[in-house]
């Protein structure tokens, strides 16, 4: 063989060499990957917050004096307090002779219609033959009528001062137990002074504020667990929400939520006390659901990644929710994209494309 056909083979054996190495390395090699799937269920999603709420007594109210006068007698704090048990005594002596000079008024005028009454009938006979003037009659039946008028109101200020006399004494209007003291027996006060603060201690109820966002979700009815002190061993009771205010505050955006107390739980709590309430979440129509781990976070926005049923991946782009432990609301931007029973991946999509095979581990 000559030097020239020797070469001309070398060179055609590493154009071979080349070409077959170039193949290799341009065509495409797709593995199968295995992955972990969870199935998408469709269920209404109750999640949860966590807030802080204040007891109050359903009934607390500061009692105010009914009239101006001196006291006599106001209870002290701390005393418990019965229902119509008497808390407040006014000095009544001043509405006593009140009473006592209007009841002599209204026997006076009393009096003075008898009187009337009788001339007014001797000038009706006298006018009938003439003998007494028409002017005399009318004035008489004016002082007449004016008596009987004079009758009317001392019986009507009689009764004004009956009321204030029941006024004079305040009585309490549940049972409970007396917080503060605003004045002393012996002090002389106007009407609508402050006296005292009565507190319900039998009916408490607890008031939260949530914010606006979740307005949606509440409503009357809706059981609220609570629980403060120790950690290791809190008290623990349930609420019962009886009014949603959507009246918001524009500084927090939160509206107020109250809810009784159980009545087998008032005792073990106070006024005031800071207790913290579970509040539960719970979407009114059922949504889609999928495990956390099966969303994909990427710039362009969130997926999860379907497994199909010829076992190949398909990307599906979604909006997120709220959620609740491992479950967490999606909405699939594209129609029919995503359905309750489908697989997502959970565990090894991270670089999956569109259309490639994988292997299904069921979780």
């Amino acid at each position: 063989m000559s030097i020239e056909n020797l070469i001309m083979n070398r060179i055609k054996l590493a154009m071979q060499s080349f070409i077959l190495c170039n193949c290799l390395f341009i065509a495409p090699v797709f593995a199968v990957i295995p992955v972990t799937v969870a199935q998408v269920t469709k269920a209404p999603l109750t999640s949860e917050i966590e807030v802080n709420g204040t007891l109050f007594g359903k009934d607390d109210v500061t009692l105010t004096a009914g009239i101006s006068g001196r006291l006599i007698y106001v209870a002290e704090p701390g005393s418990v307090i019965k229902k119509n048990d008497i808390l407040v005594r006014m000095d009544t002596l001043p509405l006593e002779l009140d009473k006592a000079r209007q009841e002599e008024m209204l026997n006076r005028a009393n009096i003075n219609l008898r009187l009337y009454q009788q001339d007014l009938k001797r000038l009706k006979e006298l006018e009938k033959s003439s003998s007494a003037a028409l002017s005399q009659v009318d004035e008489v039946q004016n002082k007449h009528d004016l008596a009987r008028s004079d009758i009317a109101l001392a019986k009507i200020e009689l009764k004004v001062i009956d009321d204030k006399l029941t006024r004079a004494t305040i009585r309490a209007p549940f049972a409970g137990v007396v917080s503060e003291r605003f004045k002393r027996a012996g002090r002389e006060i106007n009407r609508a002074d402050e006296l005292l603060t009565l507190l319900d201690i039998h009916h408490l109820e607890v008031r939260i504020y949530v914010p606006v966002r979740y307005l949606k979700y509440l409503r009357t009815g809706i059981e609220l667990p609570i629980k403060a002190g120790d950690l290791s061993q809190p008290e623990t009771a349930a609420a019962i929400i009886t009014a949603v205010i959507p009246s918001t505050d524009p500084r927090s955006q939160t509206v107020e939520i109250r809810a009784n107390l159980q009545a087998d739980a008032q005792h073990a709590w106070a006024i005031g006390q800071l207790v913290d309430v579970t509040v539960p979440l719970t979407s009114k129509n059922p949504v889609l659901l999928v495990n956390r781990d099966a969303l994909i976070i990427r710039k362009q926005g969130i997926h999860v990644v379907k497994i199909d049923a010829k076992s190949q991946a398909i990307k599906i782009p979604v909006t997120v929710g709220s959620g609740k432990g491992p479950l967490v609301e999606v909405s699939p931007i594209a129609d029919n994209g995503l359905n309750a029973g489908d697989n997502v991946a959970v565990r090894g999509a991270e670089r999956l494309q569109t259309g490639q095979d994988v292997e299904i581990q069921i979780k």
